[in-house]
């Protein structure tokens, strides 16, 4: 004799006490959809901010690291995708990131001066 699937008596054993319809409490066993890491951008020069900073100051920027505004991509904050950029600039100091450029959207001359220190040393 072949023993049958426990769910297919279920619904004669419940109908023989009287209860015609029910409904389990626990949902199938539903395996959750691969996901999908995002593809990595496709600048060189990752900028991990809000926006882009200004014309004037991402064209030195681009010029300075041998890059066209063109191959710029910005990322919303949070953590970055997977990959690793040519060059990272973010608007603030990031642990995690060490080796990355560091400087606000609207520099002033302090901060200018601190991100081209940042530069010359990493060209040295």
């Amino acid at each position: 004799m072949q023993d049958s699937d426990p769910l297919d008596l279920r619904p004669a054993m419940l109908a023989r006490m009287g209860i015609p319809t029910w409904q389990s409490r626990h949902s199938a066993e539903v395996t959750p959809a691969p996901t999908e890491e995002a593809p990595a951008p496709a600048g060189r020069l990752w900028l991990r901010a809000e926006r882009l900073p200004a014309p004037a100051f991402l064209g030195d920027l681009c010029t300075l690291l041998g890059l066209s505004t063109d191959e710029v991509s910005l990322l919303p904050p949070g953590p970055l995708p997977a990959g690793q950029p040519e060059w990272l600039l973010l608007t603030e100091p990031d642990a995690a990131h060490p080796a990355a450029l560091v400087c606000p959207l609207n520099p002033d001359a302090a901060a200018k001066r601190a991100l081209w220190h940042q530069l010359r040393s990493l060209h040295a």
